[in-house]
């Protein structure tokens, strides 16, 4: 009777899922007419190509995803794509091409915006950022993080302000908006051959696959989609960075520690991070450990929101119902990094214990 109970409840799940669903096509078909009107005004001829329009995605993300996709594509139009004398000099059709593509890759939903102009110019945008502040020109920056510095506040490299792309809204507001959404954003570019911006979004934003954990006597749960791996951290590497806290080595690279104990003021079962469990999160270009009592399982959860005494804490996303009839609190991956950025948002904490 309980398998019985439990296909039903599957079924009907399913079945409320597929009525959230709609295809991507009516936001890929808005493009079409942008882009015309950015070619025209701009001087520049651009044509739009599109694929995966059936792929289907969770109403809500789509009603959100239209203005990131409408600042990223008169990104492209305005930064990428040549004027046709300058694409003719250097041997390419006249017309640049902006290529929209969608497909569905587990529980994830990627979006692909690419163009076939001059690509991203990684000393202008190393120039840009030292100039800005953003960064001190010290820093031996990978190409992913230095591509990634188009999504800090404040960063632009266009030396004019124009039509198209105006002027005080930069890509930290794509960054932020699809962070919102639990999705992120990568870049490849080539020199003269184009940049393709990757979204990766959840299929839906009311059910995720989540990663259970215990901390101390409370359930949090990981959304899947952002965990590399968990393991037991070695001693020998964890060091303090000063102005930074702690830190574990991962494969050659310093990660931040944040203590799930401390941030949300749990008793603190484990004293030495070598004794827990860290979560590794994130992706390339940032990372973050989370150190947690133990692991408990994997589920797929239905995400509800919070009451009003707990919606104002940070690095809380959401709550569900476990399968065992407890409540587990969804971790927000976003707000997380935010508060290990912040290290005056985390609890002070005696270096001197782990000793």
């Amino acid at each position: 009777a309980l398998n019985q109970l439990h296909q039903i409840s599957s079924m009907l799940q399913k079945t409320a899922m597929s009525m959230r669903m709609v295809p991507i096509k009516n936001t890929f078909q808005k493009m079409v007419r942008l882009v015309r009107d950015l070619a025209r005004s701009s001087g520049k001829k651009v044509s739009l190509e599109m694929k995966g329009e059936e792929t289907e995605i969770d109403r809500n993300v789509v009603e959100e995803l239209y203005e990131p996709m409408v600042h990223m594509i008169r990104n492209a139009v305005d930064h990428g794509i040549e004027p046709p004398e300058q694409r003719l000099a250097k041997g390419k059709p006249e017309k640049g091409t902006i290529e929209l593509l969608a497909y569905q890759r587990g529980g994830s939903i990627i979006i692909e915006i690419r163009d076939d102009g001059r690509g991203l110019d990684k000393e202008k945008i190393l120039s840009k950022a030292i100039d800005k502040g953003i960064i001190s020109g010290v820093e031996q920056l990978s190409e992913s993080e230095i591509y990634n510095l188009i999504f800090k506040p404040g960063f632009s490299t266009s030396e004019t302000v124009t039509e198209i792309s105006g002027r005080g809204v930069g890509m930290d507001v794509v960054k932020k908006a699809l962070e919102k959404l639990r999705g992120r954003v990568e870049i490849k570019s080539k020199p003269d051959k184009g940049s393709t911006f990757i979204i990766t979004l959840p299929l839906t934003l009311a059910i995720i696959d989540g990663i259970i954990v215990r901390v101390a006597e409370q359930r949090y749960i990981i959304p899947a989609l952002g965990i590399l791996k968990s393991f037991r951290p070695n001693p020998n590497d964890y060091s303090t960075v000063e102005g930074k806290g702690e830190m574990i080595m991962v494969r050659g690279e310093l990660v931040p520690l944040v203590r799930l104990h401390h941030l949300f003021e749990l008793s603190e079962r484990t004293i030495k991070p070598w004794e827990g469990l860290a979560v590794l999160i994130g992706n390339e270009n940032e990372k973050l450990c989370l150190l947690v009592d133990e692991l408990v399982g994997k589920e797929e959860v239905v995400i509800k929101t919070l009451g009003e005494a707990l919606k104002n804490v940070k690095g809380l996303a959401g709550g569900a119902i476990l399968g065992d009839g407890r409540v587990g609190l969804i971790l927000d991956i976003p707000g997380l990094f935010a508060i290990a950025k912040n290290s005056q948002d985390l609890p002070a904490y005696s270096v001197q214990k782990v000793a």
